[in-house]
């Protein structure tokens, strides 16, 4: 069986870029790499690799990400994806669509506008439509996502969810915080503006009324135009405030060195609906407690993390009952292990096509 994942990249770019994007790995990277060791063939390719003359359309599934606005440079040889996968289908392949985001709402497509113009805007939305009319089924990390696709596709096409997976290191569960609490916020910072300023400008000072605390960012490289929204012109440092550059490495360094994960998001944000709770799993995985925003994919987890409207709430409540948090700690972590391990969410991209055989 061939399955091969095609991802939002650069054709041929190195592996830390490649890998630059959440999606890629938990959807792409990771499974392909479980479902190889499982003895199947499978890989992962870029989007634009599609539109090669010589790409082998003989696959059993291709899982096909929901192109990003640079598939844009390619509208005026669209064509070409939609004959690779006439061919994969006519040779009894099956597509699914991927999706990370909701890109089908007028907000989005007024935003693009404002970006690119309202003209590639609408050839963004006309390429994306015509993709999914193109596929047998989508596929999305979050139960919410995936109803917003269902609202916009109607019954056209199935819609399933498959939830992102875990990829760092399993370690032992600790929480056994000192006087001086060490935070750490992690993620892609240009996605998350609004929260990570209240977390840096806001949160601080109610935090450290009841103990001094120390915040770590580990994100993409700053400064940035959108790290400049949070920090202004000044140092991170002058807000308390660490910052790392992301890698896995990196991310499960600064994982075994904090006490608690703090995970706030700007809960009136259209895009908060479908956002995938993976940074909550990975820092269960890594025997670590997270604290949230009460957002619909972080309440299913409500059990086993801490959920406040007020992120300094959720500190001190944590910190209040070291022994209770602890128990919830484990037993998230029990729980991820179980349900977002690679080999479950191999078995589940599998379980998606044996569906569409049928």
């Amino acid at each position: 069986m061939r399955v091969v994942y095609a991802v939002n990249t650069t054709p041929h770019a190195p592996p830390d870029q490649m890998t630059r994007l959440a999606s890629t790995r938990y959807r792409g990277f990771i499974p392909a790499g479980q479902l190889q060791r499982d003895g199947h063939r499978a890989g992962v390719v870029a989007v634009m690799e599609l539109f090669r003359p010589d790409f082998d359309t003989r696959i059993d599934l291709l899982v096909l990400h929901q192109p990003k606005h640079d598939i844009l440079m390619l509208a005026n040889v669209i064509k070409v994806l939609f004959d690779r996968l006439d061919a994969i289908r006519r040779q009894g392949g099956r597509i699914v669509v991927d999706v990370s985001d909701f890109k089908l709402s007028a907000q989005v497509l007024e935003a693009m506008a404002k970006a690119f113009g309202p003209d590639r805007a609408q050839t963004y939305r006309n390429i994306l439509e015509a993709i999914f009319a193109s596929c047998d089924a989508v596929t999305a990390p979050t139960a919410a996502l995936a109803q917003q696709m269902r609202e916009a596709l109607g019954d056209a096409k199935p819609v399933f969810v498959i939830e992102d997976v875990v990829e760092v290191a399993s370690q032992p569960a600790k929480f056994a915080p000192a006087q001086s609490l060490n935070l750490l916020w992690f993620g892609f910072l240009s996605a998350h503006v609004a929260a990570v300023r209240q977390l840096v400008q806001d949160d601080p000072p109610k935090i450290c009324a009841q103990r001094p605390a120390r915040l770590k960012l580990v994100c993409e490289a700053l400064p940035t135009a959108d790290s400049q929204k949070i920090f202004g012109a000044a140092e991170p440092a002058s807000f308390g405030v660490d910052c790392e550059q992301w890698s896995v490495p990196m991310l499960e360094a600064t994982l075994a060195d904090c006490d608690l994960v703090v995970l706030p998001f700007d809960a009136d944000a259209a895009s908060s609906r479908g956002k995938s709770n993976n940074r909550a799993l990975q820092a269960l995985a890594a025997g670590r407690y997270v604290v949230a925003h009460p957002i619909e994919s972080y309440r299913m987890l409500g059990d086993v993390i801490g959920l406040d409207a007020s992120m300094a709430q959720a500190v001190e409540t944590a910190v209040g009952d070291p022994a209770a948090t602890l128990a919830r700690l484990q037993a998230g972590q029990d729980f991820v292990q179980a349900r977002y391990s690679p080999a479950a969410n191999a078995a589940r991209w599998l379980a998606v096509l044996g569906e569409l055989k049928r």
